[in-house]
Order: C-alpha cells, then structure tokens, then sequence
C-alpha cells in the first residue's frame, strides 16, 4: 500500500490509497508511516531507524510506535467516524469533475431537459488533474453525464493513475465491452459506481426497457477481472419498496450498495418525491442491517448516522470543507445540485485554475456556502422550501422530530 502525504494547519495528513482512509499525524508519525508504508520497512527498521534519529531506547522506540500503528489501525477502520473531513482543510482531499454532458439514457428522474452534448476537451482535463495532484488532491471521481461517450476516457483514465490518484467512474454501465473492461482491468486504484435503481422491473421502468440487464451482465464481467464495483441506489416514491431486494442482490455479487436521496429539480419529478417518514424509516433499517448484519450499505445522510450512532455531530456533506466539484466548462462549484437548481449564475463561480486552493479558501461564493447550514442540505431546502437556510423535509432537524415520535415504534440498532 503506498500514501500520500501533505501538511495541514495543526497535523500531517496521511492518505492510505489503497484503503482510502485518512489520518491526520505529527511530524513524526507522517515520518514513520512514510517508512512504513513508501519505503517498506519492517516495524524492527522504523523503531532502530527512531532509535537512533531521537536519541531514545531502542525498547521503547519499539514500544511507541507499536502503540502509534495499532492506533492508526483503529483510525482507518472503514466502519471509523472520520474527523478530519469535517475540518477545514488547506485544500479538497477529493474532486468531482464533469467531463461530459452527453448520456446515452433518458432516465425518469434524470435534472437534464436539454441533452446537450458536451465535452471537456482532454488537453484541459489532464491540465486540472495535473493541478490538483501538485496540490495534495488525493480522490478523482469523473462524472457525466456517462463518461463512457467521453472520447477520451481511457486517456484520462491513465492520466489520473500516472499521479497515483485514486479513482471513481460513475458509470449507468450499459456502454461497457469487453475491450472496455480488459482496459479498465489496467488502471490502478479504479472503483466502478454503477447506478442502479432497484431490481429488474423498477430499474427498466426508471431507466429504459433492457438496462438492468446490460447493466448486471456488465457489473458481472467486471467483477470476474477483478475491477473494484459499488452500486449507487437513488431513493425515490417508485423504487423504495425494493431497496431492501436491492440489497440483496449487491450482497449476493459482493459488492457494496450506497443510497442518495432523490431531488425533484424539475415539475414532472414530484410523482418521484419520496415521503419523509419513509425516508426515515428506511435509514434506520439500512442502519441496522449494515451494523448487526455487516452487510456493505453506505448512507449519504452523514449528520442522521451520527445522531443515531451517537456520533460527535457530523455536516450532511464534506461541500467546500474537504471537497470541490469542477464543472463541465471548468468552474468551481460548491454544490452540484445548487447549480442545476439555478442557485449561482454562471459569472458567479470561479474558474479553476493554479490557485483553487485560495480561491476555495476565500471566494465569496464558497465563504456564504460555509456560512450556511452544513448540518442539512442546502440544495434540498432550497428546492423544497425555497431558501438554503431553510427546511429540509429530510434533514437532521426533520429527522429529530420524527425519532422524538417514533424512536419507542421502530425497532433500532
């Protein structure tokens, strides 16, 4: 396994990439795990290594850092609370880039009415993944769109392995050939998100006659050259009747299943709006199941989880603390969905180029959105109530409400 390193205001961080977990350390704990994990020294050489540099005994060199790795263990743990991507951190740890706008489905709940077809031109793609690997950016995922119409994708495939960046492709998995895939099996550190919105009938009524299928033999053949999949389940007033089916049939393939919450950006879209209490009820369940079951169910509704777990409180999402987006004509955006909901101008957002880092720090656009309410969605209030700052039918403050009435009825972890 090989890191990253970069320095924060108070602490090192520390990106494991392969498990794609952080850390955040001192000085000297990035030095030991630099040993450790990029120079590949034994536990004995990093502790005689110590030794001698500090000047202290070798018995308790060997003492601390056994100590300091079987915390970082901890820390790691895919099932950990991560602290660090709720602070402010110098630059994103991870981006979202828009390199095309072109699909090949007209799914029911999709934003985009017009269809366009657009695409980044590949010389300024590799330019922002080049400037945001020099910056300490760690997690690349590349979306649409379907980036499989993206002409260039392979190429940009290998750029984003060649700075040993770890990789989401958001893809409806329909495009997919076995060329595509013997490719794909060459790409480092590579994780497929397939979109699927529930078993056969419910996905083909979403996306189109046929899909599912394309899709599940195309999520089996990857599986089969060892390519990393995950699924992405879109929670809507149609499909939430099968999520619990859904899940299991991600568990009987292996991989994991993660759910968002659906958005009406458009007047045919409310039929889809899923009522709150069902949301709810839902959460809770995935909640039991991922913890008493151990199945691999991944939840967007970060500040709802943590109440539940009893968590120190958590934003809803990581939005200009520990992530950006970068959009389809190179602008950098707080919020995906404020953007199609029609929140920001287009001269309202910045252009992405060598100093993101500070105008991510300093730009009004950015500053008004911290300054806003991170513990909810400000899209979702936005569409819903009209206001950034205002209800979010699904949020913490809604969910606190339900659970104040409902907590002794449900059957919870």
């Amino acid at each position: 396994m090989k890191i990253k390193i970069r320095q924060e205001k108070d602490c090192f961080l520390v990106y494991l990439l392969d498990a794609r977990r952080i850390v955040g350390v001192n000085q000297a704990g990035a030095a030991i795990l630099d040993m450790l994990f990029n120079r590949d020294m034994t536990a004995e050489e990093i502790s005689q290594t110590t030794s001698q540099k500090w000047d202290i005994p070798i018995e308790q060199a060997r003492q601390e850092i056994g100590d300091f790795l079987e915390q970082t263990n901890v820390e790691v743990d895919p099932n950990g609370f991560n602290v660090l991507e709720e602070e402010q951190l110098v630059a994103p740890l991870g981006a979202e880039l828009e390199i095309t706008t072109d699909c090949n489905l007209r799914c029911l709940h999709c934003y985009d009415e017009v269809h366009d077809v657009r695409h980044m031109p590949l010389e300024i793609a590799n330019r922002i993944i080049g400037i945001l690997d020099d910056n300490g950016v760690c997690e690349i995922s590349l979306i649409g769109g379907e980036p499989f119409r993206y002409p260039w994708i392979m190429e940009l495939l290998e750029t984003c392995q060649n700075r040993d960046m770890t990789i989401n492709l958001v893809s409806n998995a329909t495009l997919i050939t076995d060329e595509i895939i013997a490719k794909l099996a060459t790409i480092k550190r590579l994780v497929m998100v397939i979109s699927l919105d529930g078993t056969q009938e419910i996905h083909d009524y979403i996306r189109g006659k046929g899909v599912f299928q394309k899709a599940d033999a195309t999520i089996r053949k990857l599986i089969a050259a060892n390519i990393a999949c995950e699924t992405i389940f879109t929670l809507n007033s149609v499909n939430a009747s099968v999520y619990r089916e859904f899940i299991e049939y991600c568990e009987g393939l292996g991989i994991p299943c993660n759910f968002s919450i659906f958005k009406p950006f458009r007047e045919d879209h409310k039929d889809l709006i899923i009522d709150p209490d069902k949301f709810f009820e839902i959460l809770i369940d995935l909640m039991n199941m991922r913890i008493k079951k151990k199945y691999k169910v991944g939840m967007a509704s970060a500040a709802i989880v943590a109440e539940l777990l009893g968590f120190p409180p958590r934003n809803e999402c990581r939005a200009t603390k520990s992530g950006l987006v970068i959009n389809i004509d190179g602008h950098m955006v707080t919020c995906p969905s404020l953007e199609t909901a029609g929140f920001y101008q287009p001269d309202q957002l910045p252009v992405f180029d060598e100093n993101f880092t500070r105008t991510w720090q300093e730009h009004e656009v950015f500053e008004n959105f911290r300054h806003s309410n991170l513990r909810e969605c400000q899209a979702r209030a936005l569409l819903f109530s009209g206001d950034v700052n205002g209800y979010d039918p699904y949020g913490l403050t809604a969910f606190i409400k339900y659970w104040g009435t409902r907590k002794a009825e449900v059957q919870t972890i």
